[in-house]
């Protein structure tokens, strides 16, 4: 594992969108990259706040992309921020509904939209939510970082993309989900809500986790991609009953053509298409695959 020493950073997650605007990038994440079933599974999140909170000390969240069966045990945060140089992790009261749900939608009690209906995620995987125990004001300079533990026992093996998405603990932040990439552009100052996705771990020991699929399909089928979300690459399996033409194609949500494949004379059974996201800006995509009268199509997010 590498660690950036020059980053004193120790994290609180206090970042606020105030009136106007926050910014704050995760810089590092720090993980093993394999584990045996049974052992604790620690990662280490090294966070940026690119402008300072003066207005609102807001309470950090960060939602963690894990394998089913795994627990969350402990949690603390080391700042560079004299206010509150330290603290704990806990779990979520909420489970992110405040973060993810509009202000009345959360004041009602209603019910919102989830992360699991905004994000697809693959079989097997689950979101855990977590909050710094404190709010606090800190500088623009400030850094911050939080280790994370998880209980493995009850997990399988196999491998998993772990990721990680940080903001505020105040209503509607997702709109905010990686609006601004660059730390010297001012369109930054408005990246309330950061994500890093697929980082990889194997976990050995145990039981073999049956990620894809348990029987092969006897019909025309799409199968929803894998990592998703994703950050560069992606596959996306499907199955044809017969030999056939086929167009597999991408979109935007706007019906932006991103690319077109057609194969003539596609053999039956189980294929799999690798798509590229390459400088693609960061969204939701649409897969589509037709054979002759037939048509389906997933949604897949990209995570620069």
């Amino acid at each position: 594992m590498i660690r950036n020493n020059n980053l004193l950073a120790k994290i609180i997650f206090t970042f606020i969108l105030s009136l106007f605007h926050i910014a704050c990038l995760i810089e590092e994440v720090e993980q093993p990259a394999s584990i045996e079933i049974g052992s604790t599974f620690t990662s280490v999140l090294t966070i940026a706040a690119i402008s300072p909170e003066t207005n609102n000390p807001h309470h950090g969240v960060i939602a963690v992309l894990q394998p089913d069966g795994w627990e969350f045990t402990s949690g603390t945060f080391e700042s560079t921020d004299p206010e509150t140089p330290s603290g704990n992790i806990i779990m979520d009261p909420d489970s992110g509904r405040k973060w993810i749900c509009t202000e009345a939608e959360y004041l009602a009690d209603s019910s919102c939209t989830d992360l699991d209906t905004l994000i697809s995620i693959n079989e097997g995987m689950k979101w855990t939510f977590l909050m710094s125990d404190v709010g606090d004001f800190y500088s623009g300079d400030a850094y911050h970082e939080v280790t994370l533990n998880f209980n493995t026992s009850n997990g399988v093996s196999g491998t998993f993309p772990i990721g990680y998405i940080i903001t505020v603990n105040t209503w509607e932040m997702l709109p905010f989900l990686n609006t601004g990439n660059d730390a010297d552009d001012e369109l930054n100052t408005i990246n309330g809500t950061d994500s890093s996705m697929n980082h990889i771990i194997e976990v050995t020991g145990g039981s073999t986790a049956e990620i894809i699929k348990n029987s092969i399909p006897i019909t025309f089928s799409l199968m929803q991609n894998y990592p998703n979300p994703f950050n560069a690459d992606t596959k996306i399996d499907y199955y044809l009953p017969m030999m056939s033409d086929i167009l597999l194609s991408v979109h935007s949500l706007n019906g932006k053509l991103i690319e077109n494949n057609f194969f003539k004379n596609h053999p039956s059974g189980l294929h799999t298409f690798n798509f590229n996201a390459g400088d693609l800006s960061t969204g939701v995509y649409i897969f589509t695959i037709s054979m002759r009268n037939k048509k389906e199509h997933i949604k897949m997010l990209y995570l620069k």
